[in-house]
């Protein structure tokens, strides 16, 4: 009887263990992630995200299929990273994988699939194997996110230029949590933030900005904000954008800029202080002489931590441009041909733990200028070089001369000494005003005219870009079609560098309130095997993985009849 109540206590006792165990999981949450670089850790701006979801987000994945392995590890670092935001946000997020071509029976039907995908923003990859049965296949290594009636393309495959296929996997499983992260808080925002394109000093027109402000319209409310008509810049617009100004900023409009980044406003700036462009070259001389904008930002810069200087950096790691190299046989029309260009740098020293150049692809600038940065003594701003020229590289200080002469010759990479010339730099703090202990006479005149604006010496924690090139942000226009091409399209190479990604990301990291851009900065550390080995020692591991086995059962099951033997004869 004894016996029975003391199983019976213990039975009771057990699950009364189970039960508080469930009941207490139910409430504590907790995931261990024990790789080194803790991939599976997701920042706590995505985890806030997610918690915070109110209503279902449902992706669907198109990466499913027969396709080589480093498209598998994608598919599987995509699902693993799903299966971590489904986790945070309370089964608040919904996938699936699917083959988009799975029930396309003939070539006709799958070119209409895949404009239907392109039509949605996703963008096709093309592989060319023969080694593993493919000839020629088309995926789409992306994605489409639902919620609340929205939809929103993400893209999972971040091709680089001049990075081999395994860095370019790497890179897209690091940058998985942003993306995905990113078009999850688009998708919720019920407000679009807003941004502010200053005009008012020549800056780029409407239609040379068209193609970045189509894609920042659809997450961003725009407006264009006349520094001569407005008494102020809006709180309300969380970054500025200084696009190419050609001519002088007046003192007021200094310091409308300087309050509004007082307040704790973001801006990037895209400035050049040389005037030069190519068409300047269409003169009998060939030449022309670049010639200062006289912007009058030097000592507001120079405040902040930076300085735009009077030079143009010129790159052996350029792009062409075509000139002339004589008529025709008939001598009815000018013959061109292409020629490395190096005012035109292409820059691809960015820097890699920067969210906002992180897995940045090539970038080209056009005349661009050097950025130094400036050790300010009143305030403690954190700066950070994003872009820098390549090895062979060399600033050519104001005033300079630029001619055609020569580029039909072999540059001597010795006079290209200058390496790593910072052309993009990130400020981060707390600001102090160029007008501190300024505001005398004509200028506090000036200001004080200015109703309704207060001056502050200091300003909130906020975040500045500058890019020492104005035409980062140009996009070709045609005047007779009224057509624009895509920015960072190069005509005369028919490339597209990736001048409108590093803007974009430039903007949300400007623009980050809960700061989900962080994610950019994860890294994935890319270890490889040894292929050479593999293949010299392919059969050596195939017979052990093969006869080991088995060695071991066969050892192991002499031993155990060996003492069982030994027992049952005694």
């Amino acid at each position: 009887m004894r016996s029975k109540s003391q199983a019976l206590i213990q039975v009771s006792t057990l699950i009364a263990i189970i039960v508080l165990i469930n009941v207490v999981s139910s409430k504590l949450y907790q995931r261990f992630d024990l790789t080194k670089e803790k991939r599976f850790t997701l920042t706590n701006a995505t985890q806030a995200l997610l918690e915070d979801l109110d209503d279902v987000v449902y992706v669907q994945v198109y990466l499913e299929g027969e396709f080589p392995a480093g498209f598998k590890r994608l598919r599987n670092a995509t699902l693993e990273m799903l299966d971590e935001f489904r986790a945070y946000s309370g089964n608040m997020l919904e996938y699936q994988f699917i083959d988009p071509f799975e029930n396309a029976a003939t070539p006709k039907e799958r070119q209409t699939i895949a404009q239907e995908l392109m039509d949605k923003g996703l963008s096709p990859t093309r592989l060319m194997e023969t080694q593993d049965g493919y000839s020629e296949k088309i995926l789409f290594p992306g994605a489409i996110m639902r919620y609340k009636g929205r939809e929103l393309p993400v893209i999972l495959l971040q091709e680089q230029l001049n990075k081999g296929p395994q860095e370019t996997l790497n890179n897209s499983i690091a940058l998985l949590e942003y993306n995905l992260a990113n078009g999850i808080q688009k998708m919720q925002r019920t407000k679009k933030p807003a941004i502010a394109f200053i005009e008012g000093q020549g800056e780029l027109p409407k239609e040379n900005v068209r193609d970045l402000a189509a894609y920042l319209s659809q997450y961003y409310y725009l407006e264009r904000i006349n520094l001569n008509e407005n008494l102020f810049i809006p709180e309300q617009f969380s970054v500025a954008i200084v696009a190419k100004p050609t001519t002088a900023f007046k003192e007021t409009n200094k310091f409308k800029l300087d309050q509004y980044i007082m307040n704790g406003g973001r801006v990037l700036w895209l400035l050049e202080n040389l005037r030069a462009e190519l068409d300047s070259l269409n003169n009998k001389e060939g030449s022309f002489l670049a010639l200062d904008y006289g912007l009058n930002l030097e000592d507001q810069l120079f405040k902040y931590g930076a300085r735009v200087n009077f030079d143009i950096v010129r790159d052996l790691q350029s792009t062409q441009v075509p000139f002339s190299v004589g008529s025709d046989k008939y001598g009815n029309s000018t013959q061109l041909a292409p020629f490395r260009w190096d005012y035109f740098p292409v820059i691809t020293n960015a820097n890699p733990a920067h969210p906002v150049t992180k897995s940045l692809d090539a970038v080209v600038l056009r005349f661009a200028g050097s950025i130094d940065t400036i050790r300010t003594k009143s305030a403690n701003i954190k700066k950070t070089i994003l872009l820098s020229t390549s090895k062979y590289s060399k600033k050519v200080p104001s005033p300079i001369r630029i001619s055609a002469d020569g580029v039909r010759s072999n540059p001597n990479p010795a006079d290209y000494s200058q390496s790593n010339i910072p052309v993009a730099v990130a400020l981060e703090g707390e600001f102090v005003s160029p007008f501190k202990n300024r505001l005398a006479g004509e200028t506090l005149k000036i200001i004080e005219s200015l109703e309704g604006i207060s001056f502050k010496e200091k300003s909130s924690p906020t975040k500045m870009v500058i890019i020492a090139d104005g035409d980062i942000a140009k996009n070709d226009f045609n005047p007779a079609s009224g057509k624009s091409a895509p920015l960072g399209y190069y005509k005369y190479t028919r490339e597209t560098f990736a001048n409108k990604e590093l803007l974009i990301n430039a903007i949300e990291w400007l623009g980050d309130e809960y700061g989900i851009i962080a994610a950019r900065s994860k890294d994935v550390k890319l270890r490889l095997l040894d292929e050479q080995k593999i293949k010299d020692e392919q059969v050596q591991w195939q017979l052990i993985n093969l006869i080991l086995p088995l060695g071991l059962v066969l050892v192991f099951g002499s031993i155990y009849n060996y003492h069982r033997r030994r027992k049952y004869a005694q």
